[in-house]
């Protein structure tokens, strides 16, 4: 069970990113519309973003990461298809040591993920690293992989913060 001080910490952290995000975003110029709350968790899209005229396409913000860490989550806790299988295009990990956000396209990381992380399951988060891992008492299946094996995906680009207000 999440303590109430992490879910304070994660909520925080996580309201952090998505405003760093949404401001890179507008710096490349495209429009950034804030998801419904049942889309975000349901649909896994935390913005709808677009270009001038064109269609919206949603992103999933990752904040909260660990120097160099992606967790990958291919079952959520209610044993239902995790973010990796949601609605977002994209995928947008707040990765401070890059000097913004380090994006994929959510198809390239769900396919490297499931071409390159063992189908054996453990429950020590010390082996998680291209492994399954599974939460004591929870249904959920996620993996950690490392930036270096993020940047090996075709589609990986980083948007930069936005340094001037």
């Amino acid at each position: 069970m999440i303590s109430q001080a992490r879910r304070k910490y994660s909520s925080k952290t996580g309201w952090i990113a998505e405003t760093r995000f949404k401001r890179a975003a507008e710096k490349l110029g495209l429009k950034v519309i804030k998801s419904q709350k049942d889309q975000d968790m349901h649909m896994h899209v935390d913005y709808w973003l677009s270009h001038e005229g064109g269609s919206n396409h949603g992103v999933d913000v990752k904040g909260n990461n660990l120097p160099d860490e992606i967790w990958c989550e291919f079952q959520n806790v209610n044993g239902y298809p995790g973010w990796m299988y949601g609605y977002a295009k994209i995928v947008a990990f707040d990765m401070p040591e890059e000097g913004g956000f380090c994006v994929v396209d959510t198809k390239d990381l769900s396919s490297y993920c499931e071409k390159n992380v063992e189908d054996v399951i453990v429950t020590e988060k010390s082996q998680a690293y291209k492994k399954k891992y599974q939460r004591s008492g929870r249904k959920d299946l996620i993996t950690r992989i490392y930036l270096s094996d993020l940047k090996t995906i075709s589609s990986y680009r980083v948007w930069e913060y936005l340094k001037e207000y």
